[in-house]
């Protein structure tokens, strides 16, 4: 087996992992490689294992050997090097240590020519380690094949198994004879064997052959499969909601197997009725369709997977989910995914027999009446439109259709009524009972149109000129020289013209309105359509896409993703000039993507959509009516802000808020439009993305005083994941007339680049800010998305929370984000409880001068001892204290909202805010403190950024003079070492509060 570019090869003849990092007893592993070389392993075992390095020297060259273990863990390498004997070469050697890292230096001079071992071995600890090589490498003579026998049997009997199958590394090796032993020969090194053989179990072992060492004794036992028992359910019937499906059980096995029981039960979707569960053949009554509607509602507002489908590193939204279908008047946005788990009803049969117990499943999915929809009021013809009023306690709706229209308003006194527009026309819906708010909901049909009619000099679309009679740059922009060099509208031109695997299961996304059972006017209605599918184009690669323009235009008109993919039928009353009522055409809802990029596996970017931060629809309505949170909260109010971001015009701000114009019952939280412009969004997806986003590698000036360069396409995040709060470092403290603040949540732009920090230098940028795509790397790149929601985990990420083991990948594959997360944390939980108690001491030392501690008018404190707690916290952007009062907890309250009082001999006067009585230091070092807890990698983003950010607040309380500093000195220690230390210190429990 090759690996990182060595053959490995031991010398134990043994059944051991190669990498031998499992193994409980000492292990030898050799692995090949070449004097100007190098090699890597790991050490389990100090003063027993050992990594032999095998190369072959012409001798008489002065070789230098360095060895350096990993950096994290803490094996103490030592070094020999061994002649083909396995006697010792005379050689000098200097351990060093650097960074808490221990490294070996070897220097030998070889004797002749011939093989040699260079062994790694640990003097203590254990961890990986890798060694480099000096000199010059020569070709060395060929290996001498090694013999390796056996003999396969029945574990039961132990009779030899003949004509069992033997496989070494998945390539055939031998077949076992009459007396079931194999044999053949192999070159030295580390193998898999496989034995198989009919009617019983598979087994694999992994062998190390040594030159030299022939194995006669490869002997293995395989056993015999239970009897063989094929259980086959199927069903067959009316498979819509409420109707009748026959499920049914074969049985085939050996003779005189004897049946016992029959059971059947429903393991999955809407609650169906199972009549004769107990034989092989049941009868199941699907449920109604309110039940599927109810189904397909619960799967919209639900998370899309559960948390032990999830990799650990990917979280389920704690709390009430907040990423599906929102409370509000709408038409309703239908996903794929949603669509098939409400549809999919899924029976399990478990037959109990004299053999044993075996079962199956079958699925069955219901013919519902839904189908994908993007939520916009734009809708073709002929597709059912699902409707959903505000929740309350009855509803009573009216549809008001076109003339000469037969569509019937279906469940009109449900909470989600729908119908199926029949006509082109606006459809007028209105709720009788609604308690306040908006009642009516207009729904305009049309029919589909396309607008490719040729094609460029590069292939690229060329579109109907009719379109640029009202797309110009006065009137909403030419979006169509963007979208031509998309992805989107080469896509079925690129399958058409390579792909062998494709075909009209494709269609629904990659053309326009493909739908066979809707009259509508999408591709599969155009004249020419059925000659295209009988012209032999699909799936026979060539240049197709020429000769569909040539000789099916009318099919090229509506292929590839269109316009009217995402903005619904032109020619409908909602396109054009001022649309009745609102813009039904147009919605930045991740829905509108929803109904191609929501369909796992491959096409599952919605659902981790769905489980990020950026999904949070409840954060975005309790900011969507301030112009300066919105910014950033409300997918509605980046757009608002991004022309201000990118217009590089001094008469402008990007500080200024932006002028909310929607409600909250319009409001959306990051979707996909506001990171990605959909008129031009790049090619490719996948591996090799070039994506495109709205701002890429210099971001616009930033809330936080400063702007990231050469950030790539990080500068979408950065420009939003920042502190927020202008400049803050040592230069500006006396000017800052808010010293209290604390950064904004997500300061993750300051942490990267080493910004806003007090008592340290600033501008100290982490080796991160400069990946190329920087967060994108890790947290898109890097790191695969979920695999239940992508296919083999392929495409970028878009939970967006990273593997803490992808670090590995740059860095040693033994360092995990843990390695600098734990000293961290220890610094803050430091930091913290030496905040927490100087706060205490100051309010302490006031309460013992007479005064008294005001929680902002809540709670008045006379005794210290009724002080139960101190929590370090934020309020409203500002450094804060929530304090237990004789068991009572009272909310956060501000550095500036808790003021010390004292009696004038009439009545309790305010001295000033806590914050007054604050060492500037402490300020400072709560400022740091939040700085690396709001970054949220606790450290990852920049270690040596935050550890010093730490160290300094750490140091500068300790140097207090002041209140409650003889407590901290006798708490902590100066001297006590955090990250950069030579040694990591084990993590205290914390207690991130003062309890008394």
């Amino acid at each position: 087996m090759k690996i990182r570019g060595f053959w490995v090869k031991a010398i134990l003849i043994a059944v051991a992992a190669l990498s031998c990092t499992l193994a409980v007893q000492a292990q030898v592993t050799v692995v090949d490689t070449e004097l100007g070389g190098s090699f890597a392993g790991t050490i389990v075992t100090a003063g027993g294992d050992v990594v032999q390095g095998r190369f072959y020297a012409a001798g008489g060259e002065l070789v230098k050997m360095t060895v350096q273990a990993a950096r994290g863990s803490s094996l103490v390498p030592t070094a020999t090097i061994r002649d083909a004997g396995g006697a010792p070469v005379a050689g000098t050697s200097r351990s060093l240590s650097w960074m808490g890292v221990g490294n070996v230096i070897h220097a030998f001079t070889v004797p002749g020519a011939g093989w040699y071992l260079a062994e790694i071995g640990g003097a203590s600890g254990s961890g990986s380690f890798k060694a480099r090589l000096s000199g010059t490498a020569v070709q060395a003579p060929p290996p001498t094949e090694v013999a390796v026998s056996g003999t396969v049997t029945d574990s039961a009997t132990t009779n030899p198994i003949a004509g069992a199958t033997v496989t070494v590394n998945a390539v055939a090796y031998d077949t076992t004879d009459a007396a079931g032993n194999f044999s053949g020969t192999l070159d030295p090194g580390n193998y898999t064997f496989a034995f198989s053989a009919a009617g019983y179990t598979s087994a694999n072992q992994m062998v190390a052959v040594a030159a030299g060492t022939p194995i006669n004794d490869l002997d293995v036992a395989l056993d015999p499969l239970p009897a063989s028992v094929l259980v086959e359910a199927s069903a067959t019937g009316d498979m819509t909601p409420g109707g009748v499906v026959n499920a049914t059980v074969d049985v085939t096995g050996p003779a005189g197997l004897v049946i016992n029981s029959y059971t059947w039960t429903q393991e999955y979707g809407a609650d169906a009725t199972i009549a004769g569960g107990n034989t092989a053949a049941a009868t199941v009554t699907l449920a109604g369709l309110g039940n599927y509607k109810a189904a397909l509602i619960h799967h919209l507002e639900a998370p899309p997977v559960t948390a032990d489908q999830l990799p650990p590193n990917v979280p389920l939204p704690p709390g009430e989910f907040h990423g599906g279908l929102q409370d509000r008047l709408q038409a309703v946005g239908i996903n794929p995914f949603a669509l098939e788990e409400a549809a999919l009803v899924v029976l399990h049969v478990e037959v109990d027999t004299s053999a044993g117990v075996f079962s199956d499943e079958v699925e069955i999915h219901a013919g519902v009446p839904w189908k994908w929809a993007s939520g916009l009021r734009n809708v073709p013809t002929n597709v059912p439109v699902l409707l959903q009023a505000v929740e309350h306690t009855s509803y009573a709706w009216t549809m008001f259709a076109p003339s000469g229209s037969t569509a019937v308003l279906m469940d009109a006194d449900t909470r989600h009524p729908y119908f199926t527009p029949d006509l082109e026309g606006r459809y007028r819906l209105t709720l009788a009972d609604v308690p306040s708010g908006v009642n009516r909901l207009d729904v305009y049909a049309g029919i589909w149109r396309g607008i490719i009619v040729d094609q460029d000099m590069d292939g690229r679309p060329v579109y109907d000129d009719a379109c640029l009679l009202c797309h110009t740059p006065d009137l909403g922009g030419d979006k169509f020289v963007d979208w031509a060099q998309t992805g989107h509208a080469e896509i079925f031109t690129n399958n058409l013209n390579t792909s062998t695997h494709y075909g009209p299961n494709c269609f629904p996304c990659h053309t326009v309105g493909y739908d066979t059972s809707a009259d509508n006017a999408g591709i599969d209605e155009a004249t020419d359509y059925p000659d295209f599918l009988d012209s032999g184009l699909i799936n026979n690669p060539g240049d197709n896409w020429t000769t569909v323009l040539d000789q099916y235009p009318e099919t090229a008109r509506l292929a590839n993703i269109q316009c009217e993919n995402c903005h619904g039928p032109q020619d409908s009353l909602g396109h054009g000039f001022g649309p009745p009522s609102g813009t039904p055409r147009i919605d930045i809802s991740s829905d509108v993507c929803a109904t191609c990029h929501g369909e796992p596996l491959r096409h599952a970017r919605f659902q981790q959509w769905q489980l990020s931060g950026h999904a949070n629809y409840e954060l975005a309505i309790d900011e969507h009516d301030r112009g300066s949170c919105s910014k950033c909260h409300t997918g509605n109010g980046f757009l608002a802000w991004l022309p201000v971001l990118l217009d590089n015009d001094p008469l402008t701000d990007p500080q200024d808020d932006v002028n909310v114009t929607w409600t909250a019952e319009e409001t959306h939280p990051q979707t996909c439009v506001t990171c990605h412009d959909p008129h031009a969004n790049g090619t490719t997806t996948g591996v090799d993305t070039d994506a495109t986003v709205r701002i890429t590698r210099n971001t616009p000036p930033l809330a936080a005083g400063f702007t990231a360069r050469n950030v790539g396409r990080g500068a979408i995040c950065m420009t939003c994941h920042n502190s927020r709060r202008g400049e803050r470092n040592d230069s500006v403290w006396d000017a800052l007339t808010d010293k209290e603040r604390a950064p904004h949540g997500s300061a993750q732009t300051d942490m990267i680049m080493g910004e806003n920090a007090y008592l340290i230098e600033v501008g100290q940028r982490g080796g991160h800010s400069y990946i190329e795509d920087t967060c994108v790397d890790c947290h898109m790149n890097a790191t695969p998305p979920p695999a239940v929601l992508s296919y083999n985990q392929g495409g970028t990420n878009h939970t967006f929370f990273a593997q803490k083991e992808i670090c590995g990948e740059c860095h040693s594959p033994n360092l995990l984000a843990g390695d600098v997360q734990d000293g961290i944390q220890f610094l803050m939980d430091t930091v913290e409880e030496m905040l927490v108690e100087e706060y205490f001491a100051i309010m302490e030392q006031e309460i013992g001068s007479g005064n008294r501690i005001d929680l902002n008018g809540s709670v008045f404190i006379t005794d210290a001892a009724d002080i139960d707690e101190i929590q370090l916290t934020e309020s409203r952007g500002r450094q804060a204290l929530a304090v237990t009062v004789s068991g009572t907890p009272v909310g956060a309250r501000g550095l500036h909202q808790i003021n010390v009082q004292e009696w004038n001999g009439a009545a309790w006067v305010t001295i000033a805010p806590i914050r007054d009585f604050a060492h500037e230091d402490l300020l400072k070092s709560g400022w740091n403190f939040f700085l690396v807890h709001n970054d949220g990698s606790t450290g990852v983003h920049n270690p040596f950024f935050a550890n010093s950010a730490l160290i300094a607040a750490r140091d500068a309380i300790v140097a207090l003079d002041g209140p409650g500093a003889a407590a901290s000195r006798r708490a902590f220690s100066k001297d006590r070492p955090g990250i950069g230390g030579i040694r990591m210190p084990t993590p205290m429990e914390s207690r991130r509060s003062l309890r008394r």
